[in-house]
Parts: structure tokens; C-alpha cells; sequence
């Protein structure tokens, strides 16, 4: 089965919800269109509403809140799994500390970013999809954008193998599997990542932890998602999940 070129997430909440450490293993837009998000990039504050988008390069790691209005927080979050032509990104290998996450809305962009999150109900070809989504790229490289989402040509070998944890958090995955997807032995993986400063454990957990807000934002209860996402125990789950996001799984439910 082929991944989707894009995949698009709901987000919402009626109480605030302050999260750290949530890991984003692929390029991302993301677009508050009720309520305010407050980030923290690199040391700086930043704030998100219905007029801006925050712009997410692969392997980053955000501390946030998000904040209701009209007891309400909703926001989309497109993740690209589709690489823009070379030449569109020339400017690439930019420090991302030192840009900045936003970009101003337009209609034209609006508009893209609508048609391109319902591309995946319309059965359409994946030649179809990729010359659409080529069409949003355009858009973004227009506005002087494109090279957030994309600001280097070398892809992390943990990124890498975060996209293809990511195809099915809760599966018994091993290192070994993980090793031979990527065309290398176990060794081999275990000593790239631990030079990228990440391992097959924390990388595999982070996966589920993302997961597990999908799920808690679904209306599961804590021991599906646990279950869901690979733990037997419900405590060691909700230990993870504290863990990563400085908040239980129960706590986040109460803000949903």
C-alpha cells in the first residue's frame, strides 16, 4: 500500500492545552482556524490564529498552547510525504532557528491548502495528486514559503525512519525490520541515529506518542489508545505519554 502523498489531522479542544515535546517527523502546515496557538521556537514566542500558518520543517520538536475562543480551539495539521523539485528549493540548507515559522494567509493559499486536504477522498491517480500538490508548492514558492517546509536537500536518516514508523505506530516493530527497510544492517542504523543524537527506542516512542493524541482526539479511551499504540500496560503508556508532553493522557483528555 502506497503512504498518501499528504495527510491532514483535526486538532481541537475546550480548554487549553499546553504541550511539549511533540515531535513532527515530516514537513507540516499548520492552520489555527479557531482559537490561538502560542509557540516556542528556538527560544522566541510566536502566536498562531486564523491569519497565519505555522510552517514545520521535518524533525522538530514543538512546546506549545493551544488556547480556546468561544470555549473552541480547531486547527488542521497537513504533513507532506512528497519532496518539491530541487531547483525550487536552491535556497535550501537554511538555518531553521533563525527563520521564522510564520507565513500571512491569502485566499490563494487558503484555497489550495482546502483542495489539497480533501485530495485523498477523490480516488484520484498518484500522478494526479502530485502535480496538484506541485500546484500548493508553487503557491508557497511564490510567497517565498516553500523553503521553510523544505530547508535542506538531506533528509535524517531518524526522519526517515520516522516516516516509516510512522505507517503503523502500534505494530511490534524491531530495529532489525526497521534496518532492512532502510537498506542497512541493524548496526548501521543504530550508529547513524546515534550520531544524529536519537535511537530506534526514543524515535519508535515519539511515533506512538504523536499517535496517541490522534487516538485521544478520536474518543478513545486511555487503555485503546495504549493498546493501539503498542503498550500492554496502561501506567507505562500514561508514563510515556507524561513524559513527552508534560501532561497525563487523562489530564489531556479533560481538555477535549
Amino acid at each position: 500500500m502506497n503512504k498518501p502523498l499528504v495527510h491532514t489531522a483535526h486538532y481541537r479542544g475546550k480548554r487549553e492545552q499546553p504541550l511539549n515535546n511533540v515531535f513532527v517527523h515530516a514537513p507540516t502546515i499548520i492552520w489555527v482556524e479557531q482559537g490561538f496557538k502560542q509557540l516556542w521556537w528556538h527560544e522566541k514566542s510566536y502566536e498562531f490564529n486564523r491569519t497565519n500558518w505555522l510552517l514545520v520543517p521535518a524533525g522538530q520538536y514543538l512546546t506549545f498552547v493551544n488556547t480556546p475562543e468561544q470555549k473552541q480551539f480547531h486547527s488542521r495539521a497537513m504533513s507532506f510525504n512528497f519532496q518539491p523539485p530541487a531547483a525550487w528549493t536552491e535556497q535550501a540548507d537554511i538555518d531553521v532557528s533563525a527563520s521564522k515559522p510564520q507565513l500571512s494567509t491569502t485566499p490563494q493559499l487558503e484555497y489550495c491548502f482546502n483542495f489539497i486536504s480533501e485530495m485523498n477522498t477523490q480516488n484520484l491517480a498518484t500522478e494526479t495528486q502530485q502535480q496538484l500538490l506541485l500546484g500548493f508548492y508553487a503557491e508557497l514558492k511564490q510567497a517565498n514559503a516553500l523553503v521553510k517546509l523544505f530547508p535542506s536537500r538531506h533528509q535524517l536518516v531518524r526522519d526517515k525512519l520516522a516516516n516509516y514508523l510512522n505507517s503503523a505506530p502500534g505494530d511490534d516493530h524491531r530495529i532489525e525490520t526497521a534496518a532492512q527497510h532502510l537498506a542497512m544492517s541493524r548496526a548501521t542504523l543504530a550508529r547513524k541515529l546515534t550520531a544524529e543524537g536519537a535511537s530506534f527506542r526514543d524515535v519508535l516512542a515519539e511515533i506512538r506518542m504523536n499517535h496517541a493524541i490522534t487516538l485521544l482526539q478520536r474518543d478513545y479511551s486511555q487503555i485503546e489508545t495504549a493498546l493501539a499504540c503498542g503498550y500492554q500496560s496502561e501506567s507505562r503508556f500514561s508514563q510515556r505519554f507524561k513524559q513527552q508532553f508534560g501532561m497525563t493522557p487523562h489530564q489531556y483528555q479533560l481538555t477535549l
